[in-house]
């Protein structure tokens, strides 16, 4: 069995990736690739944008050897996929939406399905982003209260230039 590894990020320069937008090509490795260096970098606004420019809302998956995965999808919506050769657990899953930030219920339903090995995930949207973590402490409000939904933190919307803590 081949075990795949993740992107490989670097930043390609942004007439070369409007010109593979242009002809139709969302899938060129360099999208992809440029896609994983915001993630890696935390350039959420360069990320959102890229994904706008794109029309298509875009998952970037972390694995627990830092390997960067990348996944872009419709207008509306992108399912975290991990592929075959991803670690776990995941350290995060991140994704963009069309303009705001907020826990849709595919979301929610993916933090339901992988709670036991993810650690946190994000959603951007154009100025700002909502992050999730594992909940730590008793004193963290939670993002429901029972099932699944009850291991992961309900934060405030953040914009771009806070810092995550």
């Amino acid at each position: 069995m081949i075990e795949k590894i993740g992107i490989i990020p670097a930043e390609s320069k942004q007439n070369i990736l409007n010109k593979a937008i242009l002809n139709g090509d969302i899938n060129d490795i360099r999208i992809k690739k440029t896609l994983a260096f915001f993630a890696e970098k935390e350039k959420w606004s360069s990320l959102w944008n890229l994904a706008d420019t794109l029309q298509r809302e875009v998952s970037i998956l972390f694995d627990n050897e830092e390997n960067i995965w990348v996944d872009i999808g419709t207008r509306g919506e992108v399912r975290m996929s991990p592929p075959l050769g991803a670690k776990i657990p995941f350290k995060i899953w991140i994704h963009t939406h069309p303009y705001d930030a907020y826990w849709s219920m595919t979301d929610l339903d993916t933090l339901a399905s992988f709670s036991s090995i993810m650690e946190s995930a994000m959603v951007l949207g154009h100025d700002h982003y909502k992050l999730t973590r594992k909940i730590k402490s008793d004193d963290q409000k939670s993002l429901a209260r029972k099932g699944p939904l009850r291991l992961w933190t309900d934060e405030k919307i953040k914009k771009y230039n806070e810092e995550i803590i």
